[in-house]
């Protein structure tokens, strides 16, 4: 309710001129007061919006207090950074905006257009520009730090690291913000060891075409949202795509949708695909849970045709350890396009200790892969308590491949659309069964190498995470051999079932759980 307030407050306030027939009222020091600017205007003006201040270096020299408004013509550019440091209140929040009808445009040029340090900033329909990656800018676009930050329909593109930076912050919502044609990333949140970012939600977004960082040469770059050492974040409803194609170099590569060394981090409702990375480097994915990682879950989410892996459970060497992660709910066709080694599922582990890299749940999923491994072990990937439940997987060839270490397939429906697949280096799913043991419980198979029918077709290209409901090709058909098949994951291993399915469905719909995304009656 209190941030409702605060949004009408300075809608109100940015619709007034403070003026009585063209004069400018006298502000008194507990009064808000609105700034307006405009190149129309003038920088000795009163700033006014019928006598505006014309640019920003005129509004670097401004004393900002508690309430107050700054208000940007729209339509209109303006060049310099605006740089602002003020900690307002909660009751009176600092407000930047345009005004007029339309987004107003800071142009940052080599530098940032945006930086603020402080509390309590709404920053609202503003578009944020650079010149370029490669054209001579080196900054962020916008950079933040500090508390109780709130931006929404913020655009922002053309700045060789990230288009929005939220560093160390508490208490930050970041929706509808498009950030494109950036260098390292769209949209970052990071914090330290010391000091972690916090209660962060990026909602309703967009990261696409944020090529890579031209002068980083020993890191990755090129990501769509990228969150590090936070603590409590949520991102929902989504994008991104064609992020990382032009990294300078060969090595651990970019992903669009990704965190590390985090605690309880949400990802839900997202659609990361068609995400690349430089010609003979690594990753280049949809989604990932890098080292860490604790406490945290991805659902509901499409990953398809990425260069990487849809769904990357990756562990460096010197990360904290990784623990207590869930997969659940989720859809990856056609992943792993080229990135050698990848697959649509993949675990990687660079540390030898397998207490490091521990605790997952990858349960109630679907995959779909006619040009990759359905399920991929790295060479290097110790694990510990790895399982895997009512999950559908769909390939050929080789559908699971890699060393085995701590994982546990249990309850999962394998099969092909073409030709025969294996399991590793065994033939079918009996020889694997009864070889490992994987696919059994209590001295019973109970994985399944039959065909789910599904609707299909299994190709997507669906872009608004707002219509992931309408993705009916990947529910069961009536006549599904696996109804009520799926292995009752509460009463076998304590697992809590989930809100709904991938359609909103309840869990269980009828007599038992089916394996996938989708419930029916």
């Amino acid at each position: 309710m209190q941030r409702l307030f605060i949004l009408f407050s300075f809608c109100f306030i940015c619709s007034q001129s403070f003026s009585v027939y063209g004069q400018a009222l006298p502000q008194t020091s507990n009064q808000p007061r609105a700034y307006y600017v405009s190149t129309s205007g003038r920088d000795d003006n009163a700033g006014t919006r019928t006598r505006p201040f014309k640019s920003i270096s005129r509004i670097n020299r401004l004393v900002f207090s508690a309430g107050d408004t700054l208000c940007f013509r729209s339509n209109e550019e303006f060049l310099g950074s605006l740089k602002i440091n003020l900690a307002a209140t909660a009751e009176k929040p600092f407000v930047i905006t345009s005004y007029g009808g339309g987004r107003a445009n800071l142009n940052g040029g080599q530098k940032e257009a945006l930086v603020f340090q402080g509390a309590h900033l709404v920053l609202k329909n503003i578009n944020a520009k650079g010149w370029g990656r490669k054209g001579g800018n080196s900054t962020d676009g916008i950079r933040i730090k500090g508390e109780d930050i709130y931006i929404e329909g913020v655009k922002t593109e053309g700045f060789q690291k990230s288009g929005l930076e939220l560093s160390d912050c508490t208490g930050a919502v970041v929706k509808k913000v498009t950030a494109r044609y950036n260098g390292f990333s769209g949209i970052h949140v990071i914090g330290s060891m010391r000091s972690l970012s916090r209660n962060i939600i990026i909602q309703d977004c967009t990261t696409a075409n944020n090529p890579g960082d031209p002068t980083n040469l020993t890191n990755h770059s090129g990501n769509g949202i990228l969150v590090g050492f936070s603590d409590s974040v949520l991102i929902d409803h989504c994008t991104a795509t064609n992020n990382g194609w032009d990294m300078p170099r060969k090595g651990n590569g970019p992903v669009g949708i990704w965190t590390y060394e985090s605690n309880r981090v949400t990802i839900q409702y997202c659609i990361s695909y068609r995400n690349r990375t430089a010609k003979g480097a690594k990753d280049g994915g949809g989604f990932d849970f890098d080292g860490g990682m604790t406490n945290s879950v991805m659902q509901y989410c499409l990953s398809y045709e990425n260069e990487g892996a849809g769904y990357g459970l990756f562990q460096y060497n010197g990360a904290s350890p990784w623990r207590n992660n869930m997969l659940r709910y989720c859809i990856s066709i056609n992943d792993a396009t080229s990135t050698e080694g990848s697959g649509s599922i993949f675990m990687w582990s660079g540390d030898p200790d397998t207490s490091h890299f521990s605790d997952c749940l990858v349960y109630q999923n679907l995959v779909y892969n006619a040009v990759a491994t359905a399920v991929q072990f790295e060479q290097e990937s110790f694990n510990k308590g790895f399982f895997f439940y009512n999950n559908i997987f769909i390939g050929s060839g080789k559908i699971i491949d890699g060393p085995s270490s701590g994982e546990r397939f249990a309850g999962n429906v394998w099969w092909t659309f073409k030709g025969n697949i294996r399991f590793r280096d065994y033939a079918s799913l009996n020889q694997w069964a009864d070889s490992t043991g994987q696919e059994k419980w209590n001295g019973q198979l109970v994985g399944k190498q039959v065909n789910p029918l599904l609707h299909g077709p299994f190709i997507t290209r669906l872009t608004d995470p707002h219509k992931l409901h309408t993705l009916h090709e990947y529910q069961l058909r009536e006549n599904t051999p696996v109804k009520n098949q799926g292995l009752d994951l509460y009463n076998l291993f304590q697992i809590p079932p989930a809100p709904h399915d991938f359609y909103g469905n309840k869990v269980p719909r009828g007599k038992g759980l089916e394996p996938g995304i989708a419930e029916i009656e």
